[in-house]
């Protein structure tokens, strides 16, 4: 299957970088630079962004933003506008007392740790070209970045109370330290403020962080829930384009999801991508072809394209159980279809087309690389008898 530029990703790209460009504007304006000075830093800030896309479009391609290569960025998207938002928020704080450790944390739990980190350095960069930052100020965030984004990767795997004691212990000291180190004398509000915000930050940590790595992981796995809900959009196009073909779908993706409880294959991956089987039929011929494409679009998880990518051995033959096993249902489904009502009748009858349509493919050997054995065939093929009316 060939990259595609799609649409929902292009949407949520350009959105960022509005969002970068407006908190730019925001935080410039309040701090009264001059129009050239902006423009310059404007100018920094979209090659920021260019870098930014790249690194996003790396990360997509390894799997690391979700384990899914078909993200459309809607998640990073919105760590992005909270990060954006803090960073805002610092730019109005006292100096050595912009809590920039919120920006990885709020990054990270969307996407990764490079991302985190890069996207935590240019908003130091930008407080620094707009705000006026002392170089020791400058190394203070710099390093709370870089601590934020460390521990913050930590904590996805638990022990998140003594993280927190961690990012405690480095709000209340930092500041003062480095406010030492420029002016040479001990400030103790600056311990009292970091204690505060130290509290506020590991306050967040302990009732959201854990619970948004966890919503970010099972990106997929809600997309393939959210995907066959009636609401969804392209469930509503398939209803509106033919409600045979909406029949055939929801007859298709109810039966392959059963059949795959049985054999104890991914039960989710076989509802989703047993209705989208055949999406392509909404654009026509070659239904296979349009069907990639329209998945692909809709920014699908890859299990699901790589399925609808193998419809009806046109190209290739399943190469996964879960198509092994939607390609059988489809076939009996579509058998079935093609002859009437009165000859479907008969449950003698329905049972020999069962037979014959699953034994004519497993005799073609379409199921030889899918990792199906024989006796899942044969326990897949007993409950398509047993269900009954299919129909």
């Amino acid at each position: 299957m060939k990259e595609r530029v799609v649409g929902k990703r292009l949407i949520n790209v350009f959105l960022m970088l509005f969002i970068t460009v407006v908190a730019v504007g925001i935080i410039g304006y309040s701090r009264m630079v001059w129009l050239d000075q902006m423009l310059a830093i404007f100018v920094v800030s979209i090659v920021f962004f260019v870098l930014f896309l790249f690194v996003l479009e790396h990360h997509r391609a390894k799997r690391t933003i979700s384990n899914n290569y078909e993200t459309d960025f809607r998640k990073v998207l919105k760590g992005y506008l909270i990060a954006s938002i803090a960073a805002v928020a610092c730019s109005f704080l006292p100096e050595f007392l912009r809590p920039v450790i919120v920006i990885p944390l709020c990054m990270i739990v969307y996407s990764n740790q490079g991302i985190a980190l890069s996207v935590g350095i240019f908003w130091n960069a930008i407080l620094a070209l707009t705000v006026g930052l002392h170089v020791q100020e400058l190394v203070l965030y710099c390093l709370m970045t870089l601590f934020g984004a460390m521990l913050a990767e930590a904590m996805e795997y638990g022990r998140i109370l003594w993280y927190n004691l961690i990012i405690f212990c480095l709000s209340v000291m930092m500041p003062g330290l480095f406010y030492y180190l420029t002016y040479q004398e001990v400030r103790t509000s600056l311990f009292l403020i970091g204690a505060i915000e130290g509290a506020v930050i590991c306050g967040f940590i302990t009732l959201f962080f854990k619970n948004l790595v966890d919503e970010r992981d099972a990106e997929v796995s809600t997309l393939l829930d959210d995907m066959i809900d009636n609401s969804f959009f392209m469930v509503h196009e398939l209803s509106r384009f033919s409600k045979k073909d909406y029949n055939h779908a929801r007859r298709v993706s109810e039966l392959a999801a059963k059949c795959a409880e049985v054999v104890g294959a991914d039960k989710k991956i076989c509802r989703a991508a047993g209705f989208y089987y055949r999406i392509g039929i909404i654009d026509g011929e070659p239904i296979r072809e349009s069907g990639i494409r329209i998945a692909q679009e809709q920014c699908f998880p890859e299990e699901v394209i790589r399925i609808i990518s193998e419809y009806n051995d046109e190209e290739n033959p399943p190469s996964t159980v879960e198509s092994a096993i939607i390609h059988m249902v489809d076939g009996v489904i579509k058998k079935m279809e093609v002859l009437d009502q009165t000859t479907m009748s008969s449950e003698w009858n329905q049972d020999m087309v069962i037979y014959q349509t699953l034994n004519e493919f497993s005799a073609k050997g379409l199921y030889d690389k899918a990792g199906i054995s024989m006796n899942m065939f044969l326990k897949i093929r007993e409950y398509l008898v047993k269900e009954g009316d299919l129909l």
